[in-house]
């Protein structure tokens, strides 16, 4: 993340890699921390302006998270947030706006 907060992209994206690698190996395709790395890497990406391929990596992460944590936690609303962010960027703003509403329902039952 030090990294990534620095704007290294380049960098921060091969120690994603390799991360993901790790999560892969010692955790599994399933596990909530893979899906995070997932979401970073599609952070790096939407960064850079590759959205197509940020919208991948956040698609996978949101699909662990799903599985892994439940359609209410806080982290899967994080990559709902950040699929409409991606969609705002591509001009697709009512498609945006589901994806920031369903967020915004999971963080406000989150928060009581």
């Amino acid at each position: 993340n030090v990294l990534y907060n620095q704007g290294n992209y380049e960098e921060a994206m091969r120690q994603y890699l390799k991360a993901l690698e790790i999560n892969l190996k010692a955790l599994g395709p399933e596990h909530s921390s893979t899906a995070a790395t997932y979401h970073s890497i599609g952070r790096v990406l939407y960064k850079q302006g590759k959205y197509e391929e940020a919208m991948q990596q956040y698609q996978k992460a949101l699909e662990i998270k799903l599985k892994a944590l439940g359609p209410k936690h806080s982290e899967t609303a994080t990559t709902y947030h950040s699929i409409g962010t991606v969609l705002h960027e591509q001009g697709k703003y009512e498609e945006a706006m589901q994806q920031y509403q369903k967020a915004l329902e999971i963080k406000l039952k989150a928060l009581g």
